[in-house]
């Protein structure tokens, strides 16, 4: 008898050794994966920042234009008469129009998206998800818990 419960035991420990462990079942993983998503979400409104500020620049110069086009194109024969107006409009389409396409195709994503990327190989897998909903699944059917009560926590 003494044998064969040792046998059953030595048995259970190599079934266990042989176990990958789950991102679900691991209570140190899952506190880095909070702390993963709290980086993410301050990294993530460091990009929204960013993507406010390049904005507002770019509103405010499109009310500058505006107010500048409006005037021009109310009398553009006596605009043009005076030089220094055709002046600055030459100046306007050869050097701020480029600056405000170079301004709009800065890529401030960059530095979110690789964020992001290297902690997404840290993130659980569709099996983790899965392995996770199972395991609820079964605390539901074995305390018999009401479904509404789990997801309220």
């Amino acid at each position: 008898m003494k044998l064969w419960v040792s046998a059953l035991l030595m048995a259970w420990f190599g079934v266990l050794s042989c176990v990958q462990a789950e991102f679900f079942t691991s209570i140190g993983h899952m506190t880095d994966l909070i702390y993963a998503e709290k980086e993410l979400v301050q990294s993530l409104k460091e990009y929204i920042l960013v993507e406010e500020a390049k904005l507002s620049k770019i509103k405010s110069w499109a009310n500058k234009m505006e107010a500048l086009t409006s005037k021009s194109a109310a009398d553009a024969e006596g605009y043009l008469a005076h030089p220094v107006n055709a002046y600055k409009l030459v100046k306007r389409l050869n050097t701020d129009w480029p600056a405000l396409e170079d301004l709009v195709l800065q890529d401030s994503a960059a530095g979110f998206i690789a964020n992001l990327s290297v902690q997404r190989q840290f993130f659980p897998t569709d099996e983790d998800e899965i392995g996770a909903a199972k395991a609820l699944m079964r605390l539901q059917d074995t305390y018999r818990l009401d479904p509404g009560t789990i997801s309220r926590g």
